[in-house]
């Protein structure tokens, strides 16, 4: 038994004992009878649930507060309003769960699988949940502020209205993602690959994205404002009427991007390569940007500034 947990056999739900709960229930998942578990309201507080199978299961209004989950399975899953504060949950599988109003705040979360969940208005502040596998998740209106997101997968992941503000996401990787007015305010992203994203109307400012892969992005006005974006692969981005006010984007890369309209008035763009003079004519520069080649803006052109200092 974990360390001062409560085993299954001693909690009750409603007359019944967890136990005997979780052995009908893999009955029901066997087609051997049993019956499937649908847990509505009590407490499951400080519970020794390692390795428990709630696949397919109902659990509505549960608190799991300080359970040990390690390992536990809940593939197909029906959440409603739990709460799973300081739960330790390291493997925990959610393949296909479809969850809503959920509290994982403090949670230990690493290498779990939430693959094509559906999440709504679920909270994951400070929570720890590095190197987990996210493809195909559909997310609305969750919370990952402070969380511990590193090197997770959110391949082809639709991601709508959600907060990553202060978040670790160091080599996570977004391949693909559809993401809709989400937060990324003062976000780590080093490393990160965005590639191919779809991300109009996000908010990046003040984020960390060095050496982030953004390439081939749809980044239509979103918002870089003081962002540090050095050596950033930005080729063949749409980064039309985009905010890189204030952004270091010393050693990126531009090459075929759409910079129309975007502000790079106050950004710095030494080193900057791909960038033509028909590109930065487009965009808008002002006496306190940096263009490529080191001097001072605002862009002229045949001044020959679009030509990286370092070549």
């Amino acid at each position: 038994m974990s360390d001062g947990k409560i085993p299954a056999a001693r909690i009750s739900i409603d007359g019944r004992s967890l136990r005997d709960i979780l052995r009908l229930h893999a009955a029901w998942l066997n087609g051997d009878g049993g019956e499937r578990a649908n847990i509505r309201g009590g407490t499951l507080a400080d519970a020794d649930l390692r390795q428990a199978d709630f696949r397919q299961a109902i659990l509505s209004g549960v608190t799991f507060l300080d359970a040990d989950l390690t390992h536990a399975v809940f593939e197909g899953a029906e959440l409603h309003k739990c709460d799973f504060r300081n739960a330790i949950m390291a493997g925990a599988d959610f393949t296909a769960a479809s969850m809503d109003q959920i509290n994982f705040q403090h949670c230990q979360l690493p290498e779990c699988n939430l693959s094509e969940a559906r999440l709504e208005d679920l909270l994951f502040r400070d929570a720890n949940m590095r190197d987990c596998r996210l493809y195909d998740v559909r997310m609305i209106a969750c919370d990952f502020s402070n969380a511990n997101l590193r090197s997770c997968f959110f391949n082809h992941a639709i991601l709508s209205d959600c907060s990553f503000t202060e978040a670790d996401m160091e080599k996570c990787n977004l391949l693909r993602a559809r993401i809709n007015s989400c937060r990324f305010i003062a976000t780590t992203l080093t490393d990160a690959n965005l590639s191919s994203v779809q991300a109009p109307d996000c908010e990046f400012r003040f984020a960390k994205l060095n050496s982030a892969k953004l390439n081939i992005a749809n980044l239509v006005q979103c918002s870089f404002y003081g962002a540090v974006m050095t050596s950033c692969d930005l080729r063949e981005s749409n980064l039309s009427t985009a905010d890189f006010s204030g952004a270091m984007l010393q050693n990126s890369n531009f090459g075929e991007a759409n910079v129309l309209a975007a502000d790079f008035r106050g950004s710095v763009l030494e080193g900057a390569r791909g960038l033509t003079g028909r590109q930065l004519s487009k965009a808008l520069t002002s006496y306190t940007t940096i263009l490529p080649s080191g001097v001072r803006g605002p862009f002229i052109q045949g001044k020959y500034s679009e030509l990286p200092i370092f070549r």
